[in-house]
């Protein structure tokens, strides 16, 4: 099928649609008297019209095109959160969670920690896959103190970096 604006060739193709635009024309402004002066001094309805869109619909859109087998894959441009911080239970370890919560938070960082005890290593790192915030951070006793494990949503590898180091990446 052609154009017949143009003449070019029309591809049929799936959509969803996330935003609209309703012509409103004078629908409210005249049961209103929402009128403007035009240059000759005669009063005129206003023409109005509207736009929005629709988030829920977006991130349905995201959810849809943004995951792998594991879950959700945020874009950084429109994650819930920057990074999970995810701590690996052992007492020992727990100032250098908040430590690490902490000064990612002064830094302007928006971050998940998963603090919860009641939960195996294996499930937090599932629950971060399936949550699909763009970067997760691992604190434990064999990442070391003022270190995390640096993982980036969608990718199987990973590296142990300072906490500095850490925060600069995120910069």
């Amino acid at each position: 099928m052609d154009c017949p604006e143009c003449g070019g060739k029309l591809v049929e193709a799936h959509a969803v649609e996330i935003g609209n635009i309703f012509k409103l024309m004078t629908k409210y402004s005249e049961p209103f008297g929402f009128v403007y002066t035009d240059g000759k001094g005669g009063k005129k309805p206003v023409i109005m019209g509207c736009y929005g869109i629709g988030i829920s619909r977006l991130m349905g859109v995201i959810a849809e095109i943004k995951n792998d087998d594991k879950g959700l894959i945020w874009p950084k441009s429109v994650a819930p959160f920057d990074v999970h911080l995810v701590h690996v239970e052992d007492p020992s370890t727990e100032a250098w969670a908040k430590e690490a919560y902490e000064k990612l938070t002064a830094a302007g960082v928006d971050v998940l920690w998963d603090d919860r005890e009641d939960v195996s290593a294996g499930q937090k790192f599932a629950d971060a896959d399936l949550i699909g915030i763009p970067v997760r951070l691992v604190v434990s006793k064999k990442v070391g103190e003022g270190k995390v494990e640096w993982k980036e949503r969608g990718s199987e590898k990973w590296e142990v970096v300072s906490l500095e180091e850490a925060m600069k990446k995120l910069q």
